[in-house]
C-alpha cells in the first residue's frame, strides 16, 4: 500500500514566540504552532486541568430538562435511564445512576439487547417500561427515534440526551439535549453520551444550587465513556479526560487496571481504549451490557473483581470471535477482488453481530477503504461501517436510506439493518456514492509529520516533555517524527511468529533501537541499508533499565542524500546565522567571510553544526532578501536596509509554505 508522509508549512515566527514566552522546546513550540494555538490557548493546552466548563445552560432544552426533573425530584416520581450496550452508552448509565442516586431520586435504568433488540429505543421495550416509571431519560441514545418517542410522548415524559446527528426532524420529546442539533448554541459539539450526560448533572447540580465540582469526583466515569467513544479530545472534553485519568476512584474500572495488569498510578488513553474499554464492550457484544453497568455501580471489592473477571473471560472469547471473522472477510476480499473498489463490503452468514465492528475498524486499517460488513441471519441483515476521510458515513447512508430498514451513525462509524432482499440494490448505490466521492487520492492513507529531527534530538527530557500534550486520542493523536538517512547496522525479526522487526542504526558514532510491529517482511531488505523513518518516540522499561526506543509508524528506503532539514533549514537557524555574521561586524569590523569561517561562528557560539548543503541554503535565502551577497565561496554583508525585511520574500525559503510530501 502506497503511504504518503507530509508535513504542513508553520509560522515559524509565531513558533519562536512560544518557544520563548512558555519557556518550551522548539520541537513542542512546532507542534502547538501547527495546532493553530495562540500563546493563550497554548498555554491551556499545556494545563488542560484549568480548561473551563461551558455553561450547561447553553445546552437547547437543558433548563426544561432539570426543572422537570427538579418536579420529579419533589413528586418522587420514578425515573428510568434508558442506556446503549456500548462503552459510552453503559458510562452514560452508570454516571446518572451514581449522581442521581446520590440526590436523593428514585432511580432504575434499563439497557436493551443488541441481539434480540438492536440499539436504541424500541416501542416494545416502551411497552414494558411505560406502566412502571413516571420519567424516561435517554442516554447515548433516542435521537433518530421518531416513531417510538411519537409512541410514548402521550403516555410518558421523555428526556433525550443523545451527541449523535440528527435528522432534520426531531423526536418529539419532552426535551432534547443534544449539542448537535439545529438551533443548539452549545460551542463544544464534540461532547460523547457521558459527555451530555454529565453536563445535565452540572445542570441539575446549579438548579439545587450545588457545587458542580463535586461532579469532578465521577470524571473517571466520564473520561471512560470519551476516550472509548473516540470523540476529538479538544475543548472540555480534554478537560474531563486529563482529570478522570489522573484520579481513578470507581471501584469497577480500578479493579479492570488491576485485571489488565496495568499501574493505577500511570493511566493513559491507550490504557483505556485497549484494555479497560474492550472488556466493558465485551459483554454488551456476546451477552448483555447490564453485567458491565454492575462493575461500575459496584460498592465491594469482592463483587467488583468477579465481573470483571466474568468481563475478562468474555472479552478472551470476542477475541477469537473477531479472529475468524476477520480471517474469513480478508479470504472473500481477496478472492473477489474486493479491494479494488472505492468501498469494500463484505457479507458473511452468521457472523457475529456484536464484533463485527471491531472487525471492520481491522479492515480499514489493513486496506484503507471504507469498509461496510454486513452479518445475515434469517433474511435480515446487521451491519456495521467504517470510513476513511474523504467519505461521510452517514452522509453516504441517507444516500441509500431507501434500500435500509433503520440506520444511523457518524463521518467514520456508522451501523445500520437491512432486508436481504435489498441488499443487491444498496450496493450499487453505496458504489455509486463512493465512486463519485472519493478519488484515487483519497485511498492513499496519510501520515501527518510534526516535524524532522535528528535522533540525537530524541532524549529523555525531550519524551518528558512531549507527555505535556496528553492525553492523545481523536484530535489530539500523539506526535509522530521523521528521522531521515539512517544507517541500519543490524535488522532482524522477533516475536513469537517472528512478526515484528527490530533493527540498530547509527547516527553520529551513536546506536539506537527501533522497532516496527507487523514490518518483518522487510528486515532482510534494509541490512545496511539507509533509511527514513517514522516514528513516536517512547521508553522501553527493561530489567531495571530504561531505553530510548523509536517506535516505528512507517519505514522506507532513503531515496535522497539531501535531507528535509538541509532543503530546508529552519527560520531559527537562519537567524542565528544573520546574527554570528552582524556580531562579527560590529565586533571587528569584518564583513566579508568564506563558507567555513560561517560553520566556525556557528560551531563556536550556537554549538550548531550544518553540512556545506545547509549552510549554502541558509546563505542563499539571506542573499535572497538582500540580507548579504555571495561569490563563489565569499560571503559580503550587506548594510542594513531601511525597510523590515521578511523572510518569506526569499523564493528559496518560500517553498516551504507549499504543501511538503517527504
Amino acid at each position: 500500500m502506497n503511504k504518503r508522509w507530509e508535513i504542513l508549512p508553520i509560522d515559524e515566527k509565531k513558533q519562536i514566540l512560544l518557544e520563548k514566552n512558555l519557556h518550551i522546546s522548539s520541537s513542542l513550540a512546532e507542534i502547538l504552532t501547527r495546532k493553530n494555538l495562540d500563546e493563550n490557548s497554548a498555554k491551556l493546552f499545556l494545563n488542560p486541568t484549568k480548561i473551563p466548563y461551558h455553561d450547561p445552560f447553553l445546552l437547547k432544552d437543558m433548563e426544561k430538562a432539570c426543572q422537570r426533573l427538579l418536579l420529579a425530584l419533589k413528586n418522587k416520581e420514578k425515573i428510568c435511564i434508558y442506556g446503549d450496550y456500548d462503552v459510552d452508552g453503559v458510562s452514560s448509565t452508570a454516571l446518572l445512576m451514581t449522581v442521581f442516586t446520590k440526590l436523593g431520586f428514585n432511580i432504575d435504568y434499563y439497557l436493551p439487547d443488541r441481539h434480540s433488540e438492536g440499539y436504541g429505543l424500541h416501542i416494545e421495550s416502551l411497552q414494558k417500561l411505560i406502566p412502571k416509571y413516571d420519567l424516561l431519560i435517554t442516554v447515548d441514545c433516542g435521537i433518530t427515534a421518531l416513531d417510538e418517542v411519537d409512541y410514548a410522548k402521550d403516555k410518558i415524559d421523555m428526556i433525550i440526551t443523545d451527541h449523535h446527528l440528527p435528522r432534520e426532524i426531531l423526536p418529539d420529546a419532552f426535551a432534547i439535549i443534544n449539542p448537535t442539533q439545529t438551533q443548539c448554541n452549545y460551542p463544544n459539539k464534540n461532547l460523547c453520551g457521558v459527555g451530555v450526560a454529565f453536563k445535565l448533572c452540572q445542570g441539575l447540580y446549579q438548579s439545587l444550587n450545588k457545587d458542580i465540582h463535586e461532579l469532578e469526583n465521577y470524571l473517571d466515569i466520564v473520561a471512560l465513556g470519551t476516550i472509548a467513544d473516540i470523540v476529538p479530545l479538544v475543548d472540555e472534553n480534554r478537560r474531563i479526560v486529563k482529570k478522570g485519568l489522573a484520579h481513578i476512584q470507581n471501584l469497577g474500572i480500578k479493579t479492570l487496571i488491576e485485571i489488565c495488569n496495568y499501574d493505577e498510578n500511570n493511566i493513559n488513553t491507550g490504557h483505556i481504549g485497549f484494555g479497560v474499554a474492550p472488556r466493558l464492550n465485551a459483554a454488551g457484544r456476546l451477552t448483555h451490557a447490564s453485567i458491565a453497568v454492575e462493575l461500575l455501580l459496584a460498592t465491594d471489592k469482592q463483587t467488583a473483581h468477579q465481573k470483571a473477571l466474568y468481563l475478562d473471560e468474555e472479552n478472551k472469547q470476542r477475541q477469537e470471535i473477531v479472529e475468524d471473522i476477520f480471517h474469513e472477510a480478508v479470504k472473500k476480499i481477496e478472492e473477489n477482488n474486493l479491494q479494488e473498489n472505492k468501498i469494500i463490503i463484505v457479507v458473511g452468514e452468521n457472523w457475529h453481530e456484536g464484533v463485527i465492528g471491531i472487525a471492520a475498524s481491522r479492515l480499514q486499517e489493513k486496506y484503507y477503504r471504507p469498509i461496510i460488513i454486513i452479518a445475515t441471519k434469517d433474511n435480515i441483515g446487521k451491519a456495521s461501517c467504517r470510513s476513511i476521510d474523504g467519505l461521510h458515513m452517514k452522509n453516504a447512508l441517507t444516500y441509500c436510506e431507501q434500500d435500509l430498514m433503520v440506520y444511523g451513525g457518524h463521518s467514520k462509524a456508522a451501523g445500520f439493518t437491512i432486508d436481504l432482499a435489498k441488499l443487491d440494490d444498496f450496493i450499487s448505490h453505496m458504489q455509486t456514492y463512493a465512486d463519485k466521492h472519493l478519488t484515487d487520492e483519497d485511498l492513499i492513507p496519510i501520515y501527518q509529520v510534526e516535524t524532522v529531527l535528528t535522533p540525537q534530538d530524541i532524549t529523555m527530557d525531550f519524551i518528558e516533555e512531549l507527555s505535556l500534550l496528553e492525553p492523545f486520542g481523536m484530535g489530539n493523536p500523539k506526535p509522530q517524527f521523521v528521522c531521515q538517512n539512517l544507517l541500519v547496522t543490524k535488522s532482524m525479526k522477533m516475536g513469537k511468529e517472528n512478526n515484528h522487526l527490530r533493527f540498530n542504526f547509527a547516527y553520529n558514532n551513536t546506536q539506537y533501537t527501533a522497532i516496527g510491529w507487523h514490518m518483518a517482511d522487510v528486515a532482510d531488505d534494509i541490512n545496511n541499508k539507509y533509511v527514513d523513518i517514522l516514528f513516536q518516540p517512547e521508553l522501553n522499561h527493561w530489567n531495571d533499565h530504561t531505553y530510548l526506543q523509536f517506535k516505528l509508524s512507517d519505514l522506507r528506503q532513503s531515496k535522497r542524500k539531501i535531507s528535509y532539514l538541509e532543503e530546508f533549514p529552519a527560520y531559527d537557524t537562519i537567524g542565528k546565522i544573520y546574527l554570528c555574521l552582524r556580531n562579527q561586524e560590529k565586533k571587528y569590523g569584518q564583513s566579508i567571510f568564506s563558507l567555513k569561517d560561517c560553520q566556525a561562528l556557528l560551531k563556536q557560539i550556537y554549538n550548531l553544526n550544518l553540512s556545506d548543503y545547509s549552510m549554502k541554503q541558509c546563505l542563499i535565502i539571506l542573499s535572497e532578501i538582500n540580507i548579504l551577497t555571495i561569490n563563489q565561496d565569499k560571503i559580503k554583508l550587506l548594510s542594513l536596509p531601511n525597510q523590515k525585511i521578511d523572510i518569506k520574500n526569499s523564493p528559496t525559503f518560500a517553498k516551504r509554505f507549499n504543501l511538503q510530501k517527504l
